[in-house]
């Protein structure tokens, strides 16, 4: 018999790797919870099919936008 096992979900902003505060939950209630802490999450819109399995959990890379220059 097999049993179906889900992965942990891990953020990762730059060099950091935040963990997932409601694994139980969608990933969009996920985001919300995470924005509060982190306002860079508010900018972007993640899927489930943005996920990447790395090391047994599923990470979620968050870009930082481009600095922005005065001229």
């Amino acid at each position: 018999m097999a049993i179906a096992q889900t992965l942990p979900r891990v953020f990762k902003l730059g060099a950091a790797r935040i963990a997932d505060p409601c694994p139980g939950q969608p990933l969009s209630e996920a985001v919300r919870l995470l924005a509060r802490n982190y306002p860079q999450f508010r900018c972007y819109r993640l899927y489930e099919e943005d996920g990447v399995v790395e090391d047994d959990s599923v990470v979620y890379v968050l870009k930082s936008p481009p600095a922005k220059d005065n001229g």
